[in-house]
């Protein structure tokens, strides 16, 4: 008997729900028909980002040489209570160290730190094409941003800061260096202006607590592909407006890269090839992959013989992709060559590309 109860109301509160649809639908009320549906399929928004806000719970550390991408996900993984060194993180991430420099491994990469804050439970979001309104989301919700940028205006060395911080009325970002020191504040023209040769590229450490907001400050970048297509978009309309943007046309070429259109990231390369930095492809392989993509075979080896020459021998990513290229030619022996270098350089190596 109380089952079938349940079911006449279950019915009955049913058919009202419908009732009410089809007189709305007959004789359409708009204000009604929006507000019954909204109640059922109400989308989530963002709550608003307050005019400012500045993480005070991390950690700022000075790196060693070389050193800055494990330092920074060092000071990013303390907001969250995760303490690791830099020296530990060095050692897992780029173990070939000199005192100096001379030689070593130069740098990381955004998806090497990525890959190294999973093993602590993190899940982690790197994407292209970030702004200050996407770091406000971020900081709002207590989550730094990890960014890479040029060092110094008018200098070609990479480097990484921690965003922790916003003022909406001064217009200013808020980081922690590991090179220059802490609460270092930037203009948003100035920060951008560091940002852009890297294509505005960033990385989030997420608790597992905080992956449904993550996802949805991300929107439609939470789709790494669609994150991509977006940003070649973005530099489309840049150059449209500015066809000599070296930078706009290098973050083209790395979206085509990373979209798997290699004959067309190589045309670009080569119409801004005499224009970049001179170690602009220590930090951004994409336009290396493309010509071996497109088994464009001996201008691979020309860049990277010159990245070799130029003090960057520690570079295990480039004798990964000519021990693939000996391999394609089925020269095993020369393979291996290139192979053993790759793990001497770095016994923990990873490919974190296609």
């Amino acid at each position: 008997m109380k089952i079938f109860l349940v079911a006449v109301l279950v019915f009955v509160a049913l058919f009202g729900i419908y009732n009410i649809t089809l007189n709305n639908w007959d004789n359409p009320n708009p204000g009604r028909v929006s507000e019954t549906v909204n109640s059922v399929f109400t989308k989530p928004t963002l709550p608003p980002t307050p005019n400012s806000k500045t993480l005070m719970n991390g950690v700022h550390m000075f790196q060693t040489y070389n050193n800055c991408g494990p330092a920074s996900l060092s000071m990013a993984l303390s907001y969250f209570g995760t303490n690791v060194s830099q020296e530990d993180l060095g050692k897992a991430l780029r173990p070939y160290q000199i005192p100096g420099g001379d030689n070593d491994d130069k740098s990381v990469t955004l998806q090497e730190l990525a890959k190294k804050a999973e093993e602590y439970g993190f899940v982690t979001y790197h994407r292209p094409n970030g702004n200050k309104d996407l770091i406000k989301y971020f900081i709002a919700q207590d989550i730094p941003v990890i960014a890479r940028t040029w060092t110094k205006d008018g200098e070609d060395i990479g480097h990484f800061r921690v965003v922790k911080g916003y003022d909406e009325v001064r217009k200013v970002i808020i980081q922690d260096d590991s090179l220059q020191g802490k609460n270092l504040e930037y203009s948003y023209d100035s920060f951008n202006g560091l940002w852009k040769a890297f294509g505005y590229e960033y990385l989030v450490l997420i608790p597992q607590e905080k992956i449904d907001i993550a996802r949805l400050i991300l929107g439609e970048n939470f789709d790494k592909e669609i994150a991509w297509k977006n940003m070649l978009e973005s530099t489309e309309k840049v150059i449209a407006q500015n066809p000599s943007d070296v930078y706009a046309n290098f973050n083209k070429l790395v979206a085509l890269s990373n979209l798997g259109n290699y004959e067309e990231s190589v045309k670009v390369y080569e119409s801004i090839e005499g224009k970049l930095p001179p170690r602009m492809l220590w930090y951004q392989i994409e336009p290396i992959v493309a010509y071996q993509k497109v088994k464009n075979y001996n201008k691979v080896f020309e860049i990277t013989d010159s990245l070799i020459k130029s003090g960057n021998r520690g570079f295990s990513e480039i004798y990964q992709i000519r021990g693939e290229i000996y391999l394609a030619q089925e020269n095993n022996d020369l393979a291996n060559i290139e192979f053993n270098k790759v793990a001497f350089y770095n016994k923990y190596f990873y490919k974190y590309w296609e």
